[in-house]
């Protein structure tokens, strides 16, 4: 029996099942995640990086920045009413009241980042994102002059074939997982083209629509 999923209901069987796996999943698999991330900054050469501070089970990217401080500018989400802005990766966090933490409203940076590394509950067909509902990414990106790359994470794979989301829902360049990793296929670009060249010759990455 086929399975036919909206968002919304793919994004309760998803969170539904996260919950049950991360107890012996989230940490193992952060460092997986982890590593592919230094990798793509590492060959893409970005400088300026979002990140993000990790729900129970979103991988925790936190982690890396010892590696990235010295040589990287690391900036995590603030939310401003219902989007957000970006703030410098500094201690000591708060925690605000969807129990997220944060660092400090004074922290905010206003230039361009060069890549940025989202968490999300599910990816669709269009490499779209599935989140929490709260639609505060998606006011971010929709506000930006400039079109970072994007990476998607999640400690399991929740990828569907479905194209199940909506236009305004941001899209990525990559989506990572434990298990699988995906790339944005994309008509040829010469300003684009380096950024997957060496992803299309690891036979490990998918190629979705």
């Amino acid at each position: 029996m086929v399975v036919k999923f909206e968002k919304s209901s793919y994004r309760k069987f998803a969170k539904e099942k996260l919950r049950k796996i991360i107890k012996f999943r989230a940490k193992s698999f952060s460092y997986k995640i982890n590593n592919e991330i230094l990798n793509l900054i590492k060959y893409l050469k970005a400088r300026n990086v979002l990140i993000f501070t990790p729900l129970a089970y979103e991988p925790d990217l936190l982690k890396l920045r010892q590696k990235l401080s010295r040589n990287h500018n690391i900036f995590i989400p603030f939310m401003v009413d219902k989007s957000l802005k970006m703030v410098k990766l500094r201690l000591p966090f708060k925690t605000s009241k969807f129990n997220v933490k944060e660092a400090s409203d004074s922290n905010a940076f206003f230039k361009s980042i060069d890549l940025a590394v989202i968490p999300v509950v599910g990816v669709d067909g269009n490499m779209a994102r599935i989140g929490h509902g709260m639609g505060y990414y998606d006011r971010f990106f929709a506000k930006l002059a400039y079109k970072p790359i994007t990476v998607f994470v999640q400690i399991e794979d929740f990828y569907i074939k479905e194209k199940i989301c909506s236009l305004h829902d941001i899209t990525c360049d990559f989506y990572i997982t434990p298990t699988k990793k995906y790339i944005k296929k994309v008509s040829y670009d010469r300003s684009c083209s380096r950024d997957r060249r060496w992803a299309y010759r690891d036979r490990r990455w998918i190629s979705c629509s």
